[in-house]
This record gives structure tokens, sequence and C-alpha cells, in this order.
């Protein structure tokens, strides 16, 4: 580590912008339990594990009592053993078999953790049968399961789907029996996602209590900043919590490098990629035999990066993979063996690889541009120094505004509280969806214990009205003959993926809308650090056709969007300005590609895309500025209303969620034109990310003053100077007119102008904009991009000369 270390701060001595410390701490520890099993605890001391700590032993205290427990604990702290041991002792301790769920988020951390369970099954020698119930389940094994696991690891799809609508046949025993409910990551059950699953949980709990038990749930999360609250909305119960993580911490070095601006040929000034910096850090690493994760932001990233880093260097081939979304099952679980095992060195991998999956002893984490939230660049963080080594932690930034104000500002990342998980059960359009779903799996009556709120009578009635639900002797039942459950999906608005060919074989697959700014025909798809090229994608077969290539570039597909309201619920007026709830109109499609070389990034052509745009329904509003205060804005500098929209569309995305109880990627915003009379004038969208919409954008409209209140309190309570990503980065998302571009780059425009609109919404006050230019040298180094086959051609004339100088030699 001493090495790579040294290596970083020779190799980008130019490039580090800050370099911190987060020292080591102890751990604290507490005997074993009185109540633990000898056999169990015999078994702990041959492994070496001679206490607990403090945190493990709470837990086993409280699960032991049968409390409903949540520990929240960082990376490496032993949560599964935290959980797993007092539900192992009752096990052995128990005169009769009982069952047990274990929910993950996702099917590799779900598969991960089956080998953990299975070995520790095996070293007590249990007859426990133990198996995973998800989607690659096959057939035979999911059988042998319903007949005789008492453990079974899943999801909340497979519990939605197929456990639940079928309890009254196989599922009967095991629910019976069913004594512990165990949820790991539960932070990331949150906003749309989080609501659906708590319904689930409702459903289960009703099921539960139909064949006669009342499971104990036991949670353990990362670390988020409302962990009381979150488990209170997502279960409605109460948990005793454990929020203090007593198990030690290693040392950890940050640094923050920013890749340095360069001047081309062309005397076009640009930033360098994180790539610059990347691919020599991992190659130095794995020439040490330094366990490196490197987390890039997109799959093809991922891909490319892994091409650049072993591209001259074939001998890191087996040394380096990647990982990320879309690999098959046996890829992904080979790819996790390996790293577990020792096997690869360096894993380049998207936020897949976030999660506790055990990927073995990492020492080296670099971070290709922020994440996008504090939670997950600790997540992220988190997965080195795991075993107690010291650990270095690299980010990377990218050109973006956020990743530019972290690197010069690293007490952002550093000293800024983790973002609060937040849902709503009661959503009036996610309970309708389950309210079905539950009376199908066991008629409901009008007055049920578990849904306990106004919601739950009204939502009976419009689904009684609609003959969706039917009276049967005093209770309600389903009346349709089709399979409710089919039409919820709980994750988003595509429940199924296309499948990538290669003549016969399947290699990849990924999600419709992914496959339209990826596979379109002629794009470059890159797979293992192989590059195939798109022949042709049947959106309506599932299906896409690839062919291997060796190709120089790779393609980049540019989208266009546009947002309408269609249909007009109702209106009102803020002061001067107009909002428009209703149907809102979602068209997203890529338009053309463009060919990239690698290396250079220099653009080398381009194509058209001809596929159909992804488009869907939702429910959101619009906001028209007041004309007196654009009026205004038009005399001093037309600049501004673009600034002032497109930092409010920032703010109102990232503030108003908490509002109606969502997660970030529930609501988007949007700059788009409205038609007043024969003029197209730009107008602020808040809408639903989600089809057919789930409520949040109506609440945001319903709360629009309190919302603007709260943009207002971030922006005057914000320290920074210019803006930040805690309030509006220098330069909002979205902006695609150049001279507005300038002007946030140039001065605290974003800011300020976002100001003064906030204030003519609220206050009906018209305030010119305080507009600061600033300017800075930068250092600028002049790089000219290196002409690969020039340097091929010198080598080979340098050989050349070699050799005949040795021949004249030996000839003389």
């Amino acid at each position: 580590m001493e090495e790579i270390k040294k290596f970083i701060e020779t190799k980008f001595k130019n490039e580090i912008r800050a370099h911190s410390v987060i020292n080591e701490k102890q751990g604290e520890f507490s005997d074993f339990p009185e109540k633990l099993n000898q056999v169990i605890k015999n078994i702990l001391i041959e492994n070496g594990i001679k206490s607990l700590y403090n945190h493990q032993a709470l837990a086993f205290k409280s699960i032991s009592e049968n409390k409903d427990t949540l520990l929240v604990s960082s990376t490496a702290s032993g949560k599964t053993l935290a959980f797993f041991l007092p539900v192992l002792n009752e096990y052995i301790n128990s005169p009769k078999p009982f069952s047990v769920f274990f929910l993950y988020p996702t099917k590799a951390l779900s598969r991960d953790q089956e080998s953990t369970f299975v070995k520790l099954m095996s070293v007590l020698k249990s007859n426990a049968y133990i198996g995973t119930f998800d989607g690659d389940t096959p057939q035979e094994e999911r059988s042998k399961l319903k007949k005789h696991a008492d453990f079974i690891i899943t999801n909340p799809d497979m519990l939605h789907n197929g456990i639940l609508p079928n309890h009254n046949r196989r599922w009967k025993d095991f629910l019976s029996r069913l004594r512990y409910i165990i949820i790991d990551e539960v932070h990331t059950y949150r906003g749309a996602f989080g609501s659906h699953v708590s319904n689930v949980f409702r459903r289960l709990m009703r099921v539960c209590s139909f064949h006669g038990s009342n499971p104990v749930f036991i949670c353990s999360s990362a670390t988020i900043g409302n962990p009381g609250e979150h488990v209170k909305q997502l279960f409605q119960r109460e948990f005793y919590i454990i929020d203090k993580d007593s198990s030690p911490i290693s040392k950890k070095e940050i640094y923050y490098i920013n890749p340095p601006l360069v001047e081309n040929q062309g005397q076009a000034v640009y930033r360098k990629g994180t790539n610059s910096v990347s691919i020599h850090l991992i190659r130095q690493a794995v020439k040490n035999k330094i366990r490196t994760i490197c987390f890039c932001r997109a799959r093809q990233e991922v891909e490319r990066l892994y091409r650049s880093v072993i591209d001259e260097y074939p001998e890191l081939k087996d040394f380096i993979k990647p990982y990320r979304g879309g690999l098959l099952p046996n890829e992904r679980r080979k790819l996790e063996k390996d790293l577990a095992k020792g096997n690869i060195t360096a894993i380049i991998t998207t936020n897949a690889l976030e999660l506790g999956i055990d990927i073995g002893d990492l020492d080296l984490c670099i971070l290709s541009g922020h994440p996008g939230t504090i939670a997950s660049f600790w997540q992220q963080a988190g997965r080195v120094g795991r075993k107690g080594n010291n650990s270095v932690i690299v980010f990377i930034a990218k050109e973006r505004a956020i990743d530019q104000y972290i690197v010069h500002h690293p007490d952002f990342i550093e000293k800024t509280p983790v973002e609060e998980a937040l849902l709503n059960a009661d959503n009036p359009y996610i309970i309708l969806q389950h309210i079905p779903c539950a009376a199908s799996e066991n008629p409901l009556s009008e007055k049920e214990s578990l849904y306990n709120t106004e919601i739950y009578k009204e939502s009976l009635e419009v689904l009684k009205k609609n003959k969706i639900l039917v009276p049967y002797n005093k209770y309600l039942r389903y009346a349709l003959i089709d399979y409710p459950t089919r039409g919820v999906n709980l994750r988003g608005m595509t429940d199924y993926n296309i499948e990538i060919y290669c003549k016969t074989e399947v290699i990849g697959e990924i999600d419709p809308i992914g496959a339209r700014g990826t596979l379109y025909k002629d794009a470059i798809y890159h797979h293992l650090g192989e590059k195939y090229m798109s022949l042709e994608l049947d959106l309506e077969k599932k299906l896409c056709r690839v062919e291997k290539v060796d190709a120089d570039y790779f393609t980049e597909a540019v989208w266009e969007g546009r947002v309408e309201l269609t249909q007009k619920y109702e209106e009102k007026k803020l002061n001067e300005a107009l909002l428009e709830l209703g149907n809102i109109y979602v068209n997203k499609q890529p338009k053309l590609y463009k060919k990239i070389r690698e290396r250079s990034y220099e653009n080398i052509g381009y194509g058209p895309i001809t596929l159909p745009p992804f488009e869907y329904d939702t429910v959101g509003f619009n906001i028209s500025p007041p004309e007196k205060w654009k009026s205004r804005m038009k005399q001093i500098d037309l600049r501004f209303i673009g600034a002032a929209v497109y930092g409010l569309s920032y703010l109102l995305r990232h503030c108003a969620p908490s509002l109606c109880m969502a997660d970030l990627n529930d609501i988007f915003s949007d700059v788009s034109l409205v038609l007043e009379g024969d003029v197209f004038k730009s107008s602020l969208y808040v809408f639903d990310s989600i089809e057919g919409g789930v409520g949040y954008s109506e609440k945001i409209y319903e709360k629009i003053e309190d919302a603007l209140k709260l943009c207002r309190d971030v922006l005057n309570e914000c320290e920074c100077d210019s803006g930040c990503p805690s309030c509006v980065p220098p330069m909002p998302e979205g902006i695609n007119n150049e001279e507005v571009e300038t002007l946030c780059i140039e001065s605290n425009a974003s800011t300020e102008c976002t100001k003064s609109l906030i204030r003519a919404l609220l206050e009906n006050k018209i305030v010119d904009p305080e507009i600061r230019k600033y300017t800075k040298k930068i250092e600028v180094k002049t790089e000219y991009e290196p002409d690969r086959e020039k340097e091929k051609l010198i080598e080979k004339l340098k050989r050349a000369s070699f050799n005949l100088s040795k021949k004249r030699e030996k000839l003389h």
C-alpha cells in the first residue's frame, strides 16, 4: 500500500486537489451471551472469534426476546453474523424446526449469502435445508424447496409474484412455521419501490396470520439519516433500533484527483477524462498485487475502461475483469467466486457491487465520478479495508459540475449528513394496485388491522364500483379472471429484458429502454472486453443480433426529449404565475449516434437511429414564470430566464421529494416549451418518473408554496459562494444553450437568478439578480493527443535500425 500511495503522489502530483485521512477506531467487544448454544460457541472459538462486537451482542439479546430489530452499521461490521447467530441459536434449541425467510434486494446478493449460510450449516452439521428461490431457480429445485426447506432466501419480486399468490397450495407448511423474516440492505427500499414493497409485506403478514404464524422482523441497513422512521413506515410497526456501530474501523486515506486541462492542436481546451488516471492506477495496482475495485457510472463505461487497461497489456487480462448488469447469471457468479477467492486482482464495476456481496479483502477503491448520493459514495468506499487493513480511496472528478465541486470542496463529502430514506405505503396509486392482490390471496373484510387508514376505505369503494372486488359472504373477493400481480411492477416501467444473440448464443441482456440507446443498428456493444456490432434490434421479439468486430471506435447515442401537458385536470395561480396539473406525455428518443475514436475521443462520424421513441404517460404539472418577471429579465439579460428556470428545475427535483415521501429517482423535472396563443414559451415541468403516475408530483403541486419555501431556504442557508450540488450547481443539468452555459460557468447566475425567480413566485416581487463574474487563471498544459500509428511506426524503425546495426557488426 505504501508503494501505491507513493505512485499516486508522484504520478498525479499536479492533479491531487485534496488528501484526507480517516483515522482508525478500535472495536468495542462483549462476551458471548449466556444463552448461546455451546456447540455454536465452540465453532466460533475454533474460527478465532472469542467475543462479539457490542452491537452484535445487543442484536442477539433483542432478537432472542422476539423484538422486531433493526441493526444499522457500516460495511464489514458483522451484520450477517449479528442477525444469523440468534436465529441459528433458536433453531438448534427449538424442539420443533421452524422456518425463516431471508430477503435481499438483488439476485446477486441473495446467491452470495446462500453460500455463506450453507457453510455455516455444514459446520454445525445441521440437517436444515437451505436454498434460494428466485427467477433463476430450476423447477425441480423449486419443488424441493417448497417441500423440505426451513431456510429460504428470496427477494421482494419473487415474494410478490411467486410465493404470495400461491400461498394456499405448496407454501402452507412453510408459512405456518415462519418464525423470522430477515431483510438485509433495508435502506434500498425507499421511494416508489419501497412503497410497493411495504404493501407486499402487508400482504405477507395477512397470509402469515391466515396460516397461524406471527413472525419477527429482523432488518439490517447501511447508514441512513432516519433509520427508525424508515422501518416504521416500511412495516407499520415499532422496531428496536441498534445504530451504534462498535466494529473497528481501519485507517482510510482519500485522494481527490482532478484530471488536467489540456490544449490540443486546434487550441481547444478540454479536461482529460477519468480514464487518464484510472488506467495507470489499475495497472500499477495489479502489478503490485493490490486488490482493487473501480466504480464507474455506466455499463459501457466499465467495458471501455476494461478494454483500455488491458490494451497492449494482454498479460493483465486474467487478473482484471469487468462486472455490470446485463451479464448472464453464470458469468456473474463466476466473477463473484473468482473475486472472493482472490483469482482476480482488480474488478471494474457499476454500482452492481455496491451492496454487501462478499468479494473478499480489497485495499484500493477508485471512484470514477460521483455516484450520485453521499450514501452511495460511502457504500462504495466501504468496499475496501473490510478485514482491518489500511486502505486507499481515490475519487477522480469528471467534467460535471457536481464532480468539480466535490474535488475542490472535499468537506462536502466528509461532513454532509447521509440522505434520509423516504416512502409512503398509503400512496393511493400504489395501494390501489396491491389491494386486489391481497383480495386474490385471501378475501378482504371492510376492516383490516394492517390497512387501518382512510385511504383503504376509499380504495375499496373505488374497486367495488369498478367491479374489481365483489361481495363474498361477509368479505370482498377479487372478481376478475386475470392474475392481479402481473400488472404490478415493483421496480419501474418494464419487467422484461432484450436478449442479445451472437450467432446462436445468448451473450447478455438489457432492458428495452437501455436497448434503445445501446443496441440501435450499427451500435458498438462492449461485452467482457470484446466488441460487437448490433445488426438488428427487434423490440417486439425482445431480441438483438450482434456480431464480433474489431473497431477502433465506440458509439454514443444522442437523445432528444419532449414533455407535453396533454390533459389538464386543474390550474391555479401563484401570484401571477400559472400552474397546470394534468396528464403529461413524455417522449424520449435517440435521434443519432456519434462514432468516437478510442483514446483520442475524436468524433469521426455519425449515423441516424430509426427506432421508435420510448413514450409513456404520467402525471405532473408545469409552472410558467410571471410575465412581469420575464419582461424585466429580458431588459437586463435574456439569459437570466434560462439560468433561473434550469436552476429551479434542479432545486425542485432535489428538494420536493421530501414533501411527498418519494425518492430522488421517482420525480423528474424538465424545461420544455409551452404554446401560449401563437407563441412558444419556456415552462418548467415536474412529473412522476413512473408510468401512470404515483401521485408524487400531484402532492408537490398541492404544496407548491411549501416546496418553493424549502428551495428558498436551501439556497439562502447554503454556505457556498456561487452554487454547489447542495443548492444549485454552477451549471444545472439539462442546459443545452451555449450562451446560458457560458453565463453560468463564468458567474454566480445559477443561484442568483433562481433566487430572483423564487421571490417572484412567492412574494410577487421583481428583484434584479446580483451577478458577479469570476475570472480565474486556469493552468493549461499544452498536450497533444499521441498519434498511435506514428508511435508504432517509430518503434518499428527503432527495431529495424537496431537489427541493421547488429547485422553490420556481424558482417564487419
